[in-house]
């Protein structure tokens, strides 16, 4: 995602997983599908960040 990367590398995942699937369809309920690309990517989500309590010692 940061290196522009991401397409490739789910392009690659998915033949990764079609092979998967071609070598050993019993072990899929169904065919598997790479996840999709998220548009944001967070470490801390500030939008789900709560604000602590400040410390007291």
């Amino acid at each position: 995602m940061h290196f522009g990367t991401a397409e490739e590398v789910r392009d690659q995942r998915a033949v990764t997983l079609a092979e998967a699937y071609t070598r050993h369809p019993e072990r899929y309920g169904r065919r598997p599908r790479p996840p999709q690309i998220p548009q944001q990517a967070w470490i801390n989500d500030p939008a789900k960040r709560r604000e602590t309590a400040p410390q007291t010692s």
